[in-house]
């Protein structure tokens, strides 16, 4: 192996640590936002169901306050809503990082030019990646940022 194909595949490796490494927080982030969001809705359903009855029944109405109990305390469902929140902000981040995740992949099992070239399209998106969103050039100005 010459040192082309080693760093070819350094750059490859490295690209699909990132990748993984981004796609995983945001799959934790999604994660905690969907297991609130669904959480609170279920907590609000329940709450407004103690809030009426058909018909005057003190049996109805502790039923109900238990099943609204029962529902604060469950986290049965907290862990459903949290694991599909990972899966669709990992797989979200995934989607929008297909091609860097392509040319890593490239990049690290191929051999020869393929490898190389994959290497050569990274390192190119990640300087536009660096000038655009760290260096803050060629953005398009904020709403709030006032006008010259």
């Amino acid at each position: 192996m010459n040192v082309g194909n080693i760093v070819a595949k350094g750059v490859g490796a490295t690209a699909l640590f990132l990748i993984g490494r981004d796609a995983h927080v945001w799959g934790k982030i999604r994660a905690e936002e969907n297991k609130k969001t669904k959480g609170a809705a279920a907590a609000a359903y329940y709450f407004n169901n103690t809030m009426t009855l058909d018909k005057p029944s003190v049996t109805k109405d502790k039923m109900q306050k238990a099943v609204f109990n029962f529902e604060l305390g469950e986290t049965i469902r907290g862990h459903i809503n949290s694991t599909q929140g990972y899966i669709k902000g990992l797989f979200a981040s995934l989607t929008s990082n297909v091609i860097s995740f392509t040319l890593g992949a490239t990049a690290l099992l191929a051999k020869g030019k393929w490898s190389k070239g994959s290497a050569i399209a990274l390192a190119a998106i990640g300087v536009y990646s660096f000038i655009k969103d760290g260096l803050g050039l060629g953005k398009t100005k904020d709403l709030n940022y006032p006008s010259e």
